[in-house]
């Protein structure tokens, strides 16, 4: 008798994908303006950083402002698909941090964040430090080259070294912030990686 035929299922491999700008945005007018509607379901990570080529050679590489991104952050809203975000080298001020922090209140698939090389200061920081104290979800944020001070890294730095956060990686290097905060930040994401101090202690004697 033949062995049965085993089919694995790929539709999960399918389903991941990497989006950038032409894949969540229409060009309607045929200009590279990609003016369209946000189109998130199709995308597990979606990129929308500037700078990786010249506007010459790439002219629908426009930086993205809080008008782009506020939009962006109601499509996020209850989203179930997009787990990796990231907006660097944009034009983003705090209006975009308090849209986006207001969008993960009740999004539950989102962990990973980097929102570097932007304009975001305190504000925008104390709006995302309040939401992702109690966010069970986001593990990575990235607010390095920034416009952050002391103020808005102690409260992000807070929410790190929360236990009630999901967040396990903060980097915030290049703000107005002093070097022991980014270094305690650093110390408290590389830790998140590490076993519990006491995990030798349980291993039996023979295996120490």
């Amino acid at each position: 008798m033949r062995a049965p035929l085993i089919v694995l299922s790929l539709i999960p491999l399918a389903a991941a994908r990497w989006c950038q700008v032409e894949n969540v945005k229409a060009d309607v007018h045929g200009n590279y303006s990609y003016q369209g509607e946000w189109r998130l379901d199709g995308c597990t990570t979606l990129a929308l950083d500037h700078g990786y080529c010249a506007e010459a050679d790439c002219p629908w590489r426009t930086k993205f402002d809080d008008e782009w991104i506020i939009d962006l952050a109601d499509r996020l809203h209850g989203n179930s698909a997009l787990t990796a975000l990231s907006i660097s080298s944009n034009q983003l001020t705090d209006e975009s941090a308090v849209a986006l922090a207001e969008a993960l209140r009740n999004n539950q698939v989102l962990s990973d964040l980097n929102l570097q090389g932007n304009q975001i200061s305190d504000q925008g920081a104390f709006a995302l430090a309040e939401v992702l104290e109690t966010n069970a979800y986001v593990t990575v944020l990235n607010l390095e080259h920034n416009l952050l001070t002391n103020a808005g890294g102690k409260a992000l730095l807070s929410v790190l070294k929360s236990n009630a956060s999901a967040l396990e990686m903060l980097y915030m290097a290049n703000n107005n912030v002093s070097e022991d905060l980014i270094d305690e930040a650093a110390e408290e994401s590389k830790a998140a990686f590490q076993p519990p101090a006491s995990a030798s202690n349980m291993l039996p004697r023979d295996e120490l």
